[in-house]
């Protein structure tokens, strides 16, 4: 596309991991030999994170945001449980990592809390309102506190583009090809992402191997 004249800002490129990310940009270069300063590629919580520090405002966050690690988000899950009165041993409530991970879920493939703990965790099905009322106040409190999860980055960033179709339309026209690898590792939330930016130009090509999908585990389906 570079050889042909398409300019390094029209093309995104997006992967799954870090260490792909890595390689797919270390390939481009070694390729071209020129400044790619102005193509965006990487992660897609990456490319989430740079959007959002431009137009994080539209949603109600500073650019300064702080993105919490899995340990943060833990501990504020446990907080906020303790502050709703809840006490996990009295009624075998779910830790902090289990409703991290709970929370994860529901974002990486869009589905609700009850489906998710229905087919994934039955025996907190009887807990359901009081695991969706810490879900709210971990929302509430993260929005208080100027911090994302690394979910958010994903489910923040799409919620933008479709609730604000200046900032969608700015990334559909700038976007004219988007190249995805290892898309085979992609959630359905990663999937409306790339729907969502491909919109005007539908020019999309994906690379990946159906025989190496390893994280279904957090909502990959190819």
């Amino acid at each position: 596309l570079l050889e042909q004249g398409v300019p390094p800002e029209k093309i995104l490129l997006l992967t799954f991991t870090n260490k792909a990310a890595r390689e797919m940009m270390r390939r481009v270069n070694d390729i071209l030999g020129q400044d790619l300063s102005a193509l965006w590629g990487g992660t897609f919580h990456s490319i989430g994170n740079r959007m959002l520090r431009r137009h994080g405002s539209a949603l109600g966050y500073s650019s300064g945001f702080t993105i919490l690690d899995r340990e943060d988000q833990k501990d504020l899950i446990n907080t906020v449980v303790a502050s709703a009165g809840i006490d996990p041993k009295e009624i075998r409530f779910p830790k902090g990592d289990v409703l991290a991970e709970i929370f994860s879920f529901v974002v990486n493939t869009e589905r609700s809390i009850e489906e998710l703990l229905a087919e994934k965790f039955p025996y907190f099905l009887p807990l359901l309102e009081q695991i969706k009322d810490v879900q709210a106040r971990y929302e509430r409190r993260k929005k208080s506190t100027n911090s994302l999860d690394f979910d958010d980055l994903l489910e923040k960033t799409l919620r933008m583009l479709e609730n604000d179709p200046t900032i969608a339309e700015r990334y559909q026209r700038q976007f004219q090809f988007v190249l995805v690898d290892e898309y085979q590792d992609t959630n359905r939330i990663q999937a409306d992402f790339i729907d969502v930016l491909a919109k005007q130009q539908r020019n999309v090509m994906v690379v990946g191997d159906d025989a190496q999908s390893i994280y279904s585990f957090r909502g990959a389906n190819y």
